[in-house]
């Protein structure tokens, strides 16, 4: 029989028990269905809201102005003959460890039985390896201890990412997942579009350009951490293994077993990988493509970061409002990927940095759009519901993390065999990634249980 605590999530959220579970009585079933009824007509928890905002509003502000303004000119600084190949390492390693671990820290916070809850361990924890990352970055000196920060940016986003992003499908119902993701998408946006406009003019301290995030992700999460209505999992009913099965049951999952969840991780897979060969390398893009020189370069990327993150943000406003409004998701995730494609399209072609700056606003509004649309899908097709959340919510974060590792991976050959033609390295970069932006769009049209 199931404690009073074992599942129970906060006023709003999901029970982490399902109606297969063979341990329920009849009783339990009857209270579980009366529960979930409750739950599905239950506004969504507000301090949650408010946790779940505060959270990204750190995360943004101190993980985005790293990747879009200080790492490539840190590291052009530091090894400027091989700065493709460096930044594009730095990144896959990132990706990776986020990929590699995300499903193992997912598994351990669907088993935490902390009395401080299932979710907040993982937020803090990670929270702190982040900021002892951003800070070990801003006194980095040379390529090995970029990599060093790198990795406790990774541990950290890997960690408090597998517990954060379970909060939406243990609190809220699926009608308003779309527009609180976006909501989610849209803070994250501004946070890092912030970061984004104070980084150029820090360029010059290095140690403020790193720990300013630090300083701002560690006061969000400091005021998150209190407000969050957490689940709470009784001892009893955790399966007792060892730290090693419970890390291998992390990363167990059968595609046969869910089709509609499959089809998703693969649509994701492919529109993120031409989203990391049509965005990672756009300062190299401005400089080796375009000419512009380094007396022209910060406000230029100033305004590359403003036009990105605005647009993001503008697209997650009008995909959060639809995604909870639409009948056909899919239908808006195929639109996402042509407007990518479009994008893309116009940035390899361009000669001007305006068109260049217009590619890059078709790129960056079609992420924005796709962002809550595809996590709201997600969380309708999660195997088991939400008896599982944070582990499959990690493992659909593998969809994320693995094509940006090896798109950074991949991206210096295809740069250097256009460099051979006419065409030229960095548009035939951008053409690639047009080609699998539109093949995500088109993959999701395989989801059969949802619209």
């Amino acid at each position: 029989m199931m404690s009073r605590h074992a599942g129970a999530s906060a006023r709003g959220g999901a029970s982490s028990a399902t109606p297969s579970d063979p341990t329920l009585s009849v009783a339990g079933l009857e209270e579980l269905r009366l529960r979930d009824e409750v739950d599905q007509q239950s506004p969504a928890p507000k301090r949650n809201v408010i946790a779940v905002l505060l959270i990204a509003l750190g995360v943004g502000f101190g993980t985005l102005m790293p990747s879009l303004v200080a790492l490539p000119v840190v590291i052009a600084r530091i090894s400027p003959e091989s700065k493709d190949v460096v930044l594009g390492s730095v990144l896959a390693v990132q990706a990776f460890l986020g990929m590699a671990l995300a499903p193992f820290f997912g598994a351990l916070s669907d088993r935490t039985t902390s009395r401080f809850g299932m979710r907040r361990p993982g937020i803090a924890i990670g929270g702190a390896s982040i900021v002892s990352g951003l800070l070990i970055l801003g006194i980095a000196t040379n390529v090995p201890l970029i990599f060093l920060g790198t990795f406790f940016m990774a541990i950290g986003a890997s960690v408090s990412g597998a517990s954060s992003f379970a909060i939406i499908p243990d609190s809220f119902p699926d009608r308003s997942r779309g527009r609180i993701l976006g909501f989610k998408a849209l803070t994250g946006s501004l946070a890092g579009l912030t970061a984004s406009i104070i980084g150029p003019m820090l360029l010059s301290n290095q140690l403020m350009l790193f720990g300013l995030g630090a300083a701002v992700l560690a006061i969000c999460f400091s005021i998150a951490l209190p407000l969050i209505r957490d689940r709470r999992l009784d001892r009893a009913d955790v399966p007792r293994q060892s730290l090693l099965a419970t890390a291998f049951g992390g990363y167990r999952f059968n595609p046969r077993s869910a089709p509609d969840f499959s089809w998703v991780f693969v649509s994701r897979f492919v529109f993120t990988l031409g989203l990391a060969f049509s965005t990672t390398f756009a300062v190299y893009f401005l400089t080796d493509q375009l000419g512009v020189t380094e007396q022209a370069l910060p406000p230029l990327i100033a305004l590359n970061s403003i036009i990105s993150l605005g647009g993001t943000a503008v697209g997650t406003l009008i995909g959060g409002f639809l995604a909870d409004k639409v009948p056909s998701r899919k239908t808006m995730i195929l639109v996402a990927s042509l407007l990518l494609a479009s994008g893309a399209i116009v940035v390899a072609t361009s000669s001007t940095t305006l068109m260049f700056f217009i590619g890059t606003s078709f790129i960056t509004l079609s992420v924005g759009f796709f962002i809550p649309t595809d996590g709201a899908l997600v969380m309708s097709v999660l195997p088991g519901g939400n008896k599982h959340a944070a582990k499959f919510m990690a493992i659909i974060g593998i969809a994320d993390q693995l094509p940006r590792s090896a798109g950074a991976v991949i991206a210096p050959a295809i740069i250097a065999l256009g460099a051979a033609t006419a065409l030229g390295g960095y548009p035939l970069l951008y053409i690639v990634g047009a080609i699998a932006a539109l093949s995500g769009g088109l993959v999701v049209r395989m989801v059969r249980g949802v619209r």
